[in-house]
């Protein structure tokens, strides 16, 4: 999922051969078991601490990554609430803590269109630097951005749905099953879309 990969200089059909970005959601999925299972403030300063982990190597670097420098703007906040709220809004919190997650993914993708797709950051790591500015390198990472912003959206209700109705086949239905398989065809979708597209980037003859 992470980008139209390559095995030379130039770019091959392999798209998402790297697992950089499944590292980056390692954070919000450690925050949605912990919460649910620990407590609100131990799933968010563990998940904050993953990310602080996880996004340290690229800031560094001097290429931070919107996915993973908004898990720690977001795991930081939800640290702060988790302190310093009461228990009502803690209860609260914790109840609809995922769909809250599920909105802030969404704004950070949405937004990185405003700038740089966050899979194209990711997509860098294994395509040439020449390729970077094409039209369909660019084309490629801003339809796949959109559609994971789609697929984070389409987990809210699913959240919600869990939280509302707060009963133990409802959590495994609308918080894991739904979202888990949004995200399964979101990935394969990615690959297939590296898959179609790695040909159109290698140079002809």
């Amino acid at each position: 999922m992470s980008a139209i990969g390559t095995t030379t200089e130039q770019p091959t059909a392999q798209h998402s051969r790297g697992f950089g970005i499944y590292v980056a959601f390692a954070p919000w999925i450690l925050f949605a078991f912990l919460g649910q299972h620990s407590t609100l403030l131990v799933g968010a300063l563990v998940a904050f601490a993953a990310a602080v982990v996880i996004a340290l190597p690229s800031v560094r670097a001097g290429r931070p990554k919107a996915l993973e420098v908004g898990a720690v703007v977001a795991f930081a906040g939800f640290s702060v609430v988790a302190i310093v709220a009461d228990h009502a809004t803690t209860v609260f919190m914790a109840r609809y803590a995922r769909g809250i997650a599920a909105g802030l993914l969404a704004l950070i993708a949405f937004t990185s269109l405003m700038l740089t797709p966050f899979t194209e950051q990711y997509a860098r790591e294994s395509v040439p630097r020449k390729y970077w500015s094409s039209p369909r390198f660019k084309q490629i990472n801003r339809r796949l951005t959109l559609m994971w912003g789609c697929v984070f959206l389409l987990m809210i209700p699913s959240h919600i749905a869990a939280g509302l109705i707060d009963t133990r086949p409802a959590n495994l239905i609308f918080n894991w099953a739904i979202p888990v398989g949004l995200i399964v065809l979101a990935a394969k979708r990615t690959e297939a879309a590296g898959e179609d597209s790695g040909h159109s980037l290698r140079p002809s003859g």
